[in-house]
C-alpha cells in the first residue's frame, strides 16, 4: 500500500512542471500565520471540544500550511531555494507539530488500547486525535477555512490549491481522473480478450440442448415409423385399434414437429454464438 501511494505520488510530480513561485506567492509570504497564532485561532474556536480534538487540529493545520508553502516554491516539496522567511516559516511549523505530537505520544491515553466499544462510542482519544490531525490536514473544507481564516479572497483558490497531494488539487484530481480512464480501457481489453471464450463456452449450451432435443425428435420419429410399419395395411392404410389411439398417434407426430423445430431454432443460436466467438477473436488478433 505504502509503495502504490508512493508510486502515485511521483507519477503526479513528473506529469507536473515544477512549481515556479509568482510574486502573488511572495506577497502572499506575509499572510502566513506564526505557529502561536495558529494554535490560539484552533483553540479560541474550540468550543467544547476535548484536549486531544484540540491538539490534532492545530497539528493539522500546522502541516496544511507546511504544505502549501512547501510547493509553492517546488512540486517535489524541496525548498532549498526558496526565501529565507519561506524557510523559516516551514522549520517553525515543522518544530511546532513535533512538539504537539511528542506531547501527545507521551500522554498516557496514547498508549491505551482501543477497542470495539471504544471505537463505537467515540471514545478512543488517540483516534480523536488522529482523525482531527487528517481532517485539518488535508481536507478541501479545512483548506477553505485556513484560506478564508489568513489569506486575502485574491490568493485563497490558489492557497487551497496548493493543499492537494503535490502540491495542486486539481492536477491531482486530474491525475485520478487519467487513472481511472485508464483502468476502464484495460477492463474494457480484459473484456474483450475473454469474451471470445465465454461466448464460445455459452454456445455449447444451446449447441448441446439443440442436440438433444434432435435425438428427441428422432426417437419419437422412430417410434412412429415402426408403429406405421407395423399396423399398414396392403393397400397402403396405417390401422388403429381405436379412435383414440389414431388422435394420440396424431399428437405424436406433432410433438415430434415442435421439438424438432425447437431443437433447429436453439442449435442455429448456438452456431451464431459460435461465429461470434470467432469474429471477436479475428478483431482482437488484428
Amino acid at each position: 500500500m505504502k509503495k502504490t501511494i508512493a508510486l502515485m505520488i511521483a507519477l503526479l510530480g513528473a506529469q507536473a512542471m515544477s512549481a515556479h513561485a509568482s510574486a502573488e506567492d511572495t506577497a502572499a509570504l506575509a499572510h502566513y500565520p506564526q505557529p502561536d497564532q495558529v494554535r490560539s485561532d484552533i483553540l479560541a474556536a474550540a468550543g467544547n471540544a476535548e484536549r486531544e480534538e484540540v491538539s490534532g487540529r492545530q497539528a493539522g493545520r500546522l502541516m496544511m500550511l507546511h504544505s502549501a508553502l512547501a510547493h509553492t516554491w517546488s512540486s517535489s516539496g524541496n525548498v532549498s531555494q526558496a526565501p529565507r522567511l519561506a524557510r523559516r516559516l516551514l522549520e517553525a511549523y515543522s518544530q511546532a507539530y513535533r512538539s504537539i505530537d511528542e506531547k501527545e505520544r507521551a500522554e498516557p491515553y496514547w498508549r491505551e488500547k482501543c477497542g470495539y466499544l471504544a471505537n463505537l462510542f467515540d471514545t478512543c482519544r488517540r483516534k480523536r486525535f488522529t482523525y482531527e490531525l487528517q481532517y485539518f490536514k488535508t481536507s478541501a473544507q479545512a483548506a477553505n477555512d485556513t484560506a478564508q481564516l489568513y489569506f486575502p479572497s485574491e490568493y485563497r483558490d490558489r492557497f487551497v490549491d496548493l493543499t492537494g497531494v503535490g502540491g495542486s488539487r486539481q492536477r491531482f484530481a486530474e491525475y485520478q481522473s487519467e487513472r481511472r480512464e485508464a483502468g476502464r480501457v484495460d477492463e474494457r481489453r480484459s473484456f474483450r480478450k475473454k469474451l471470445p471464450a465465454l461466448l464460445g463456452g455459452l454456445s455449447l449450451i444451446p449447441l448441446c440442448i439443440g442436440f438433444a432435443l434432435f435425438g428427441m425428435a428422432r426417437r419419437i420419429g422412430t417410434s412412429l415409423k415402426r408403429y406405421e410399419f407395423d399396423n399398414t395395411t396392403a393397400g397402403g392404410v396405417v390401422e388403429f385399434s381405436s379412435f383414440e389411439a389414431s388422435q394420440a398417434h396424431e399428437r405424436k407426430q406433432a410433438l415430434q414437429k415442435v421439438i424438432a423445430n425447437i431443437g433447429y431454432l436453439v442449435f442455429v443460436v448456438g452456431v451464431l454464438g459460435l461465429g461470434g466467438a470467432v469474429g471477436v477473436l479475428i478483431a482482437n488478433s488484428q
